[in-house]
């Protein structure tokens, strides 16, 4: 959640970004990845990011542009948009809040 605050702060930019590589790495014996791709910022700067999620496929493909989303002074945050993903995460923890208020407070 702390990584979302400066997306709330600022204004979102966004900007094309070609997928350069994945980084490989094994959790429980089988490989995950986590595409790295690279792009302008607003000053014409070309950056390589890591995105913060792991897969466990390499996707996207190596060479594939996609668009990325970055809080504007801030493009080394830039990252890969999951609306879905982030709408579950979100929707869970919220869910798991009120029943945890209503436990505290009796109404449950």
């Amino acid at each position: 959640m702390r990584s979302d605050l400066p997306f709330l702060r600022n204004p979102v930019r966004r900007a094309p970004a070609k997928i350069v590589r994945h980084d490989r790495r094994y959790e429980d014996g089988a490989p995950v990845y986590q595409p790295v791709f690279r792009f302008a910022d607003e000053h014409g700067t070309f950056i390589e990011v890591r995105d913060k999620l792991y897969m466990p496929f390499p996707k996207p493909v190596i060479g594939e542009m996609v668009e990325i989303i970055y809080p504007e002074g801030y493009p080394q945050q830039a990252r890969i948009p999951y609306p879905v993903f982030r709408t579950l995460l979100y929707g869970l923890l919220g869910y798991a809040f009120v029943m945890l208020a209503m436990e505290i407070t009796g109404w449950w």
